[in-house]
């Protein structure tokens, strides 16, 4: 009658090979997360973009132009080609094609005033640059929180798992007992029978937990990127609440849509400013093959523009800007109050938690001095099997329910964390 407890057990532990703790899977998450590498992308790029509006706005462009027209003239006393043609040439109007072009130029343009242009599209990129910033120290907040969230619950299956085969190594326990008593006739088979089948229970029971430990491990691995499908022991967490230690904060993500709000009004006024540029060009300019190699020459000059009168579309985009801004300074209050909200929810639900665990601990104790007591009056005779497997697991179910208080205490700790953090 007596059961190898070894071998009960050795088929839930033979693939529990290495031990790893949470900040193993929060660096590894972080190292592998697409979204964080596409931020950092997003930062390079935007620097890249600063470069290249200094290049295309504040340095000098210079081109090389090349042209050739062909515009033949017919009856033109046997002239094909020809500034001014006969009065009964055929051909297109010399005021259209100037008799024909040939042309290679290098050109020179350089804007030297832009009204301010410049300035609000460097402004346009550091708001980005800084949003991006933003995006990633979310990015990571919002992945701890996660993967946190998922090893607390991968933990409480581990601890349930536990739970569990100290329960069945009891029973196994007792069984073994049991069985003695039966064969020397001071226990009826009944109570052996019970025991057996409760035994059985566990063992199902046992199994179901262990799948459900390795279904949070594959998860908790999937959302770190790891490859890995062994099932390890993952190590014991107990968080504690932080003070809010960095600069980070929910409400800056408002204040730099209100910034690229108003830097796009910016930009839109720039049109209005005085815009001045300069302009050289040198090479070979001519109409006619004639004489074509005394065409090579240069010229130089500067444009200069300044909006007058648009319709009053100036005012009305500052119209709109205001009512863009407007709405964010609304739902930044909302965040504000909301945020705050969280904190004290979170804060209650703590507290709650911390008497619940203080007095499910004091019946835990009482428990195991009546469990003791009841195995002694058992194998006396004094209580049933009955009695005593239902004493047993209203036990297990208290010690169940510490688990599950514990961990929900733990994440209320981490819930609590990722706002004031």
């Amino acid at each position: 009658m007596k059961i190898n407890m070894f071998l009960i057990l050795n088929f839930f532990t033979i693939n529990l090979f290495a031990q790893r703790n949470l900040d193993f899977y929060l660096n590894t998450a972080i190292q592998n997360s697409p979204a964080l590498k596409e931020n950092i992308n997003l930062l390079r790029i935007n620097e890249l973009n600063k470069s290249l509006n200094e290049s295309q706005y504040k340095l000098p462009q210079i081109s090389l132009t090349s042209n050739y027209l062909f515009a033949p003239y017919f009856n033109n006393n046997g002239k094909i080609f020809s500034a001014n043609p006969d009065p009964n040439a055929i051909g297109y109007d010399v005021g259209i094609t100037n008799g024909g072009l040939y042309s290679a130029q290098i050109n020179i343009e350089m804007n030297i005033f832009n009204g301010g242009f410049t300035a609000a599209l460097q402004n346009q990129s550091n708001i980005q640059q800084a949003q991006y910033k933003f995006a990633y120290e979310l990015e990571i907040r919002n992945l701890k929180k996660q993967i946190t969230e998922q090893y607390l619950n991968a933990y409480k299956s581990l601890m349930l798992y536990n739970l569990s085969k100290d329960i069945l190594q009891n029973i196994e326990t007792q069984l073994q007992l049991t069985g003695e008593l039966v064969e020397k006739g001071y226990a009826k088979s009944q109570s052996y029978l019970l025991l057996k089948i409760e035994l059985q229970t566990q063992k199902i029971a046992l199994k179901e937990i262990f799948q459900q430990y390795k279904n949070n491990l594959l998860q908790l691995n999937s959302l770190c990127g790891i490859k890995d499908t062994q099932t390890v022991y993952i190590d014991s967490v107990r968080l504690s609440m932080h003070e809010k230690n960095s600069t980070f904060s929910f409400l800056d993500k408002y204040n730099l849509d209100s910034m690229a709000v108003a830097n796009q009004q910016e930009l839109f006024e720039t049109k209005y400013n005085p815009q001045v540029k300069l302009f050289f060009n040198t090479g070979l300019n001519a109409v006619e093959l004639s004489g074509i190699q005394r065409k090579f020459g240069m010229s130089a000059g500067i444009d200069f523009m300044l909006p007058i009168f648009d319709g009053g579309q100036k005012n009305i985009t500052r119209q709109q800007t205001e009512i863009a801004l407007n709405t964010i300074k609304n739902f930044k209050n909302y965040a504000l109050t909301n945020i705050e909200l969280q904190k004290q929810s979170v804060l209650l639900n703590i507290q709650q938690l911390q008497d619940n665990l203080r007095e499910i601990d004091m019946q835990l104790k009482d428990y195991k001095d009546l469990i003791n007591l009841s195995e002694k009056q058992l194998n006396r005779g004094d209580i049933s099997m009955i009695e005593y497997l239902t004493l047993l697991k209203n036990f297990l179910e208290l010690r169940k329910t510490y688990i599950e208080k514990e961990i929900a205490l733990q994440l209320e700790i981490n819930n609590y964390n990722y706002w004031n953090e």
